[in-house]
């Protein structure tokens, strides 16, 4: 589990400016798990817990990845969708079935490495699916205008373009801006100043 409130660490160690930077990530993380406790059906602001699971918050950042990343204009169909394998279960993921995205419902599928990842605008690779599988799915995304997001360790040394990072305390992501500068994506200026990390600026 993972604290939500803990995103606000102890400030008074660290300068101005990385205080400035953990204040826009804790206001950015409360804004993902307000939106998914609506979509989970919360009748009130009162009704999000202060403890989300990974699962959720990974579930809520992978939506607003879809809502600050630009794609190329012939990217899309009817929907927006968010491909990922198919374990471990990741029932969280639902809860932004049909939620809007780029101005276009969003789609979840789950699939085999073996099918096609041309319906795919992202792709969540779970770290149960280890750094060996995780090659061959980036390798079947590469050259796509496929945005690839991971949890698994070193990601983005592997060619992917977001890791998500857990401490046991907070979740945050690092961004490698080359690989998705290869397939064709932009990240907006906003996600981009709350990564923990972005590599090829």
């Amino acid at each position: 589990m993972i604290v939500f409130h803990s995103v606000s660490i102890d400030l008074n160690s660290i300068c101005l400016s990385t205080r400035l930077r953990f204040a826009k990530i804790r206001h950015f993380i409360i804004g993902l798990i307000i939106a998914i406790a609506s979509t989970l059906g919360s009748a009130s602001l009162a009704s999000a817990q202060p403890i989300a699971s990974e699962q959720t918050l990974t579930a809520a950042f992978l939506y607003n990845f879809l809502k600050f990343t630009e794609w190329p204009d012939d990217a899309f169909d009817n929907e927006v969708t968010i491909c990922t394998s198919i374990k471990p279960e990741f029932e969280e993921l639902d809860a932004i079935l049909g939620r809007i995205a780029q101005n276009k419902p969003v789609g979840i599928k789950r699939i085999t490495n073996q099918q096609s990842l041309n319906s795919c605008q992202l792709l969540f690779l779970p770290r149960e699916e280890g750094m060996q599988h995780v090659h061959e799915w980036l390798s079947a995304a590469a050259d796509k205008p496929i945005l690839t997001v991971s949890n698994v360790n070193d990601f983005l040394d592997a060619g992917g373009m977001i890791q998500l990072n857990n401490d046991g305390k907070n979740l945050s992501f690092s961004i490698n801006l080359e690989y998705a500068r290869r397939a064709g994506l932009k990240f907006s200026a906003q996600l981009l100043q709350i990564a923990r990390q972005v590599r090829g600026r």
